[in-house]
């Protein structure tokens, strides 16, 4: 149902919260630290995961992408010949398995600093506090655009059907969709996400009607896409089914 991407040297916390939460809720959640099987490669495995969920759930932070101390976990100080950001990599394949209609929803959850944290801790507005990065680096990461190729090939899906994304463009694609800004009380600051995300599967698993992101998609459009999304995932059969129990 859910795919969790995130930074692990910023979000691992938080990412077990929502797993936690969701598959408590009867939801099935892709992460990393309870999804990824032993001895397969990192990349195959959670583009495997992702072809498999409805929902793409994308954490983001300060510390994850807009970092002051860690070069490669910000944004900004990416270039063309940057190595590849795997979490990059998973923006870029969630806006592509979008526009083939096998994610259907993206739902970024936007974290705020933890402030206070010796008396139980609250997070800070996202934007206002200055956690998202300005980026004015408007290049094409190509170590990503070959890992997303790759990937594609391996998954019989051929090539993109996006063109090559810049590093604003993947970003801007994804906050541009409906989420959810965590702020306020540490205790009760992902209630939100967590009633959203359980809303969004509840609907998917009883047939209703799906609630596209890209809501300009005309009935043809959505129609042809639900067509593709069904053949390829029949396709991957053979190459998911061992993953199946796990994701």
């Amino acid at each position: 149902d859910v795919f969790l991407s995130y930074r692990v040297q910023s979000d691992v916390k938080h990412a077990e919260i929502l797993y936690d939460k969701l598959t408590s809720a009867g939801l099935k959640v892709w992460w990393d630290k309870k999804s990824l099987m032993p001895g397969v490669p990192w990349k195959q495995g959670f583009c495997d995961g992702m072809v498999k969920s409805l929902v793409f759930l994308p954490l983001l932070s300060r510390e994850a992408i807009n970092s002051s101390s860690v070069e490669k976990q910000n944004f900004s100080l990416l270039s063309r010949s940057s190595q590849c950001d795997n979490v990059l990599l998973e923006h870029r394949l969630a806006l592509e398995l979008m526009e083939r209609g096998i994610i259907m929803n993206i739902y970024p959850v936007l974290i705020g600093d933890l402030v206070d944290d010796a008396h139980g801790g609250s997070y800070s507005d996202y934007f206002a506090s200055g956690c998202h990065p300005q980026l004015t680096n408007a290049v094409i990461v190509e170590s990503v655009e070959h890992a997303l190729q790759e990937q594609l090939n391996r998954l019989c899906f051929g090539t993109p059907l996006l063109d090559e994304q810049t590093v604003p463009v993947v970003l801007d694609s994804i906050v541009k969709n409906q989420g959810c800004l965590i702020d306020g009380p540490y205790d009760t600051a992902f209630d939100p996400v967590i009633t959203d995300v359980i809303q969004m599967g509840r609907q998917k698993r009883s047939g209703d009607e799906l609630s596209y992101s890209s809501s300009w998609r005309s009935k043809e459009q959505k129609s042809t896409i639900k067509k593709r999304r069904n053949a390829e995932i029949d396709s991957l059969a053979t190459i998911v089914e061992p993953y199946a129990e796990l994701i």
